[in-house]
């Protein structure tokens, strides 16, 4: 077996280091509606019901935010970057009014709507609801 120079081995690593980036590339989804890699993201969730407290747990693969307990109009927020691949994956439980949902906050792969700022409202009806900036139809709801 040949030594390589550090030259040389700097050279191969760096070609690798491509070749494997050029691979997520291409192993990416190709939907350009797909959030886009390193991008800002600002989730928020709002209780917008009068009178009654909302308890929620939102977590990633990588990341468990835990257990929150909103009160009325208050709001629990957190931000990210999106991962180079784009599949970065927020999800949470959301009990109201004894009702649990189990929604996805963020999915980075289907092309989220939100992009770079998702608004949910827990509403009076007992669903969240994704608030859609720039839409005709206002909301998209869960219950």
């Amino acid at each position: 077996m040949m030594k390589m120079r550090k030259q040389e081995m700097l050279c191969f690593t760096i070609g690798v280091v491509l070749l494997i980036i050029s691979n997520m590339n291409m192993v990416a989804p190709s939907d350009e509606a797909k959030s886009k890699p390193l991008a800002k993201t600002r989730v928020v969730l709002q209780n917008s019901i009068p009178n009654e407290n909302v308890t929620i747990h939102c977590w990633s693969s990588e990341n468990d935010l835990g257990t929150h307990n909103l009160a009325p109009n208050s709001i629990f927020s957190w931000h990210f970057r999106v991962n180079i691949r784009a599949t970065t994956k927020f999800v949470c439980d959301i009990l109201v009014y004894g009702d649990f949902f189990h929604i996805s906050v963020f999915d980075g792969r289907i092309g989220n709507i939100c992009q770079e700022y998702c608004l949910w409202k827990i509403t009076k009806d007992g669903g969240p609801c994704l608030m859609i900036k720039g839409s005709r139809h206002s909301q998209d709801c869960y219950y």
